[in-house]
Parts: structure tokens; sequence; C-alpha cells
């Protein structure tokens, strides 16, 4: 059985308002027995406890409690006077002004000119649409295609949830270890080559980058004569949940990066992907004798680009999003499961539905790459608060105001040659954010693939377009 996403319950709740059928209700779902047997409601087997419905006796109590409220209330209004009563808002004034004034109207009887009805569209953008939504054909045809998105993702979601795929953990020499984090060798013979340390995000697994022998990054620059590392972060534990980003870098990932030079005679490339490309921004500019090269693959670095799908937040608002990571440490894995989700809501639905028309093979490596995905690691406290808050609503990062040991952080003091790998259809580190890297260090050259966030690792075209020219790069220097 393979693990349901954390954003599960978000999307079912988006599929609802899609379908316009009650998670509750049966009648919309009886052309459904074929695909769920013995299921009046197949949604509801994906819904969580707390969105179920209750049984007859909680809505006896509920009922009761009802009851009892209203009678405390009336009861308190005979004790003290009514005050004024306040008129309620209207929820429907934003119709308001779609509506003409009464002034603009034409006499009873008369036809408004061309000109006029000219003017009356272009003042009003629904006037040519709105007619045709309300037909009942068109009502028709989007409530049935709206019913057959939902029925297709939840028969694909059931088949994913019954699949079964296991993920063989490959043994790795351990080169060096501290707390929560290790640095993998997994070619530990090859000490006068080209060394390639690869720095994930906190956020995900480190595995991504060994996922499995056919899709697997690091296995391929071996077999090109190169020497992968991978520096796992480890789940955050009494020491790192006090860890800020900052601790992440000096106390683990340049204590790595020492250990690594020393033991290594031949040049050593620091590789950074996501949030770990921000991190090996920073280690190569605190460590310049350390790094000869630096890769960074879809690294975020201006937050308020114009294509970023991230929301500014108010001040106060912020405050309250800082209270709230506070509150709990480490910050489960399922709040960023969540804000990923919300960037492209409806991706969930349509990888799901396909799923089950994938060849076995295709099915394979759906499997590998979901299980990653949903395997989130807990943040700790300080570095939520740094990534969901200091880094998109302050942009730091762009601003030069994010600080390791006692270093501001300056891509410009980069001297290194550095490779930019900037994916064209990211959606979770957009080409705005990530490219503004790119004109700040000094020696940089850009490779945009055509690929999202994840498939331009382990997608089926990332041998092409990202594994092979990335090598080539290298060698080129090295």
């Amino acid at each position: 059985m393979m693990q349901a996403p954390a954003a599960l319950p978000l999307h079912m709740m988006l599929t609802m308002m899609q379908s316009g059928v009650s998670p509750f209700a049966s009648s919309g779902w009886s052309g459904l027995s074929p695909g769920f047997p013995g299921m009046s409601n197949p949604m509801m087997q994906f819904l969580p406890e707390w969105m179920r419905p209750k049984t007859p006796f909680e809505k006896g109590l509920d009922t009761l409690q009802n009851i009892n409220q209203q009678f405390s209330e009336q009861s308190l209004a005979w004790l003290k006077p009514q005050p004024e009563k306040l008129q309620a808002p209207d929820p429907f004034a934003w119709l308001k002004q779609f509506q003409p004034k009464e002034s603009a109207l034409p006499p009873k009887g008369s036809k408004r000119t061309a000109s006029e009805e000219s003017e009356k569209a272009a003042s009003n953008p629904f006037t040519d649409y709105l007619p045709h939504f309300m037909q009942p054909e068109f009502l028709s045809a989007l409530g049935e295609k709206a019913m057959a998105n939902s029925t297709g993702f939840m028969a694909g979601m059931q088949a994913y949830l019954t699949s079964d795929y296991t993920r063989v953990q490959p043994e790795y020499d351990v080169l060096w270890q501290r707390g929560s984090a290790t640095l993998y060798d997994l070619a530990p013979d090859m000490t006068d080559g080209l060394a390639v340390l690869m720095v994930p995000s906190l956020i995900n697994q480190s595995y991504v980058l060994d996922l499995y022998p056919e899709a697997s990054f690091a296995q391929y620059l071996k077999s090109q004569g190169l020497r992968p590392l991978i520096l796992d972060w480890g789940t955050p534990g009494g020491d790192e949940r006090e860890f800020g980003t900052e601790d992440y870098i000096t106390a683990y990932a340049l204590a790595a990066l020492q250990e690594l030079r020393e033991s290594h005679d031949g040049p050593i490339a620091l590789l950074g992907y996501c949030m770990g490309g921000v991190f090996a921004t920073a280690m190569a500019q605190l460590a310049p004798l350390f790094v000869d090269a630096l890769i960074l693959l879809a690294t975020p670095w201006d937050f308020k680009a114009d294509d970023m799908p991230g929301v500014m937040l108010q001040p106060t608002t912020q405050m309250m999003l800082r209270n709230w990571i506070k509150a709990q440490n480490p910050v489960p894995s399922l709040v960023t499961q969540m804000m990923f989700h919300l960037i492209d809501p409806w991706r969930i639905q349509e990888k799901y539905s396909r799923y089950p028309d994938l060849t076995n093979q295709e099915k394979q490596h759906f499997l590998a790459v979901e299980q990653w995905v949903n395997d989130g690691i807990p943040l700790a406290q300080k570095v939520a608060e740094e990534c969901l808050v200091d880094w998109p609503q302050g942009n730091i990062l762009q601003a030069h105001q994010w600080k390791v040991g006692r270093r501001w952080i300056d891509p410009a003091r980069i001297e290194c040659p550095t490779l930019c790998v900037i994916p064209t259809k990211d959606k979770i580190v957009p080409v705005g954010c990530a490219l503004p890297l790119t004109t700040e260090i000094p020696r940089c050259d850009v490779l945009k693939p055509e690929s999202g966030h994840i498939g331009m690792l382990v997608g089926r075209n990332a041998k092409a377009t990202l594994w092979k020219p990335l090598v080539h790069w290298l060698k080129e220097r090295f």
C-alpha cells in the first residue's frame, strides 16, 4: 500500500466544490458502482475522520447543544436592554457594480442605439458571457465534466493507494557523520578524480538524487568517472530542533566539506538542489579554497519576481504565521506539503487521473517519485520561520540580508566557475525567481532544460537535458 499524499484532504475539498456533489450524498454517484463496488459514495474512503459525517447520536448531541445555547442567549437578552441593531452587510453588494444606474436606464419603450450597446458591453466584460453561462445545456455539460474529472481522480487515487512499491535502500560508505547529518560516499575509491558533493533540501529526503538504478543522477555521475557524495540531513533530533539555516551550514555542511577536502586529492564541485542550492551558494562564498566549481539546480533567490506564485502577507498576518510556527517544534512536513500543493492545486488531480493508463514501467517510476514527494521531513522551528516567512516575505536573500556565521551572503563574492540550471517549466522555483543569481555570480553559465522542478532531475528526459550537459560542463573545466 502506498502512502496517501499529505495534501489529499485539501484536494478532496476542492474536488467536492468542483463536482458540486456533497461528500456525504450518494445520489450523484449512482453510476459508479462498477469502479467502486459496495460504495454509495467513493469519496468517503479518502476523507479523514474530521471530514466524515456524524453518527445519529452525535447529531442528537449537537441539536441539544444548539437548543441549550439558544435558550441561554434568550435568557441573557431578557436580563439586559437590547442594543441598537446594526444593519447586516449585504453579501451580494459586489454584484451592484454590474447593475446599471437608474439615471442610465433608457425610458420605457425606447431602444438603445448601436453605440450605446457597444459602450455597455465595453464597461461590463461579463455582458457577452453571462447569458451563455446560464443556459441549461451549458450548466449540464459543466456538471458532467466536473463529475468526470472528480471520478477519474478518485479512480486513479484508489489504484495508486492499492499499488505495491518498496524502494530498495542502497548501502553507502559513510565518509562523515555528525548529529542527524551523514555524508554518503558512492565511490570511495575515486580519491584523485572530480568529486561532486550534492546538497539537497531540508524539506524532502535526499534519495531523489539516487532514486533507483535507472533514474539515478548519482549513479550516472559515477558511471562517468566522477565521485558522487550525498549530504543527507536526516530528521531533526534534540540538537537540530534548535537549529536555524546558518547552523546547518556552519555545524554540518561546512564540516562535511572540510572532511571531503582533507580526504580527496582532486577538485571538488559543490552541487545544490532547490533549498540546498541556497546553502551551496553560502558554502561557496564562505569556503572558497574548498570549492572548485558550483552547480545550482532550481535554486530560489528573488521571491518578489513577477512569476512567483507566493502571496505577500500583511505585517500582522506575518506575525500570526510566526507565532503559529513557534507553537510547534519541529514543524510537520504536512505544512510544506500543503503549501506546495496550493501552488498548483489541480496538478494532483491531473497526475493521479492518468495513473491507471500508464504502462507498468511508467507506473513504477510514478510510484518511486510519488513516494519521495510524500516522504517529507519536518523542519526545525527556526528553519521553518526563515523559509516560510523571512525568505519569501522579507526577500532577504535577494536583499543580501541573510547572515551565516559572521558573513552576509553576497553571490558576487563567489569566485569559482558556476552553472545555474533553471528549468523553464518549474512552478515551485519559477525562472524569474532563480534568474537573478545568474547576474550576481561573476563566472556563471546558464542551462535551461524544458522540464519542471522534479522532472529536471528524474524525468524521462533528465539524462539528455541535465545529466549529460552537466557532466560535459564539468569535464570541460577539469
